[in-house]
């Protein structure tokens, strides 16, 4: 029986910062948590609608076992919004440039963008 979900994006020392301030800043996300791991790497977690995202970092490259690396393109966080009229407009205010955008019949859309380590997030919903 599964009690929680985490998901964890892995990114590159030197982007870490770069990384959480999009997220905090950028996409607004709320704040859970920060620390330091057993093997002294930050990482920064925030709450979604009870779902954890973090973000965790390696000092050189230092990362728990070999598959925890980070994925540049290799997730895709779908991020669910009010009106993505608005939120293109806030995140175009923070200089994000949009890589691609949808428009459905039903009047829902999507916007992709890319974080500061390279994954794509599609925000969606009505206009």
């Amino acid at each position: 029986m599964i009690s929680s979900l985490n998901i964890l994006i892995p990114v590159e020392y030197a982007q870490y910062a770069n990384v959480v301030d999009f997220y905090r800043s950028v996409l607004r996300l709320t704040t859970h948590s920060t620390g330091i791991s057993a093997q002294d790497n930050p990482w920064h977690s925030f709450l979604v609608r009870e779902i954890n995202l973090t973000i965790h970092t390696a000092r050189d490259g230092r990362f728990p076992y070999p598959e925890f690396r980070p994925t540049g393109h290799g997730i895709v966080l779908a991020i669910e919004v009010e009106s993505v009229d608005k939120e293109v407009k806030t995140l175009e205010s923070f200089g994000v440039t949009l890589r691609n955008s949808m428009d459905y019949a039903d009047g829902m859309k999507a916007v992709s963008v890319i974080d500061p380590a390279g994954n794509v997030l599609e925000i969606w919903g009505y206009a």
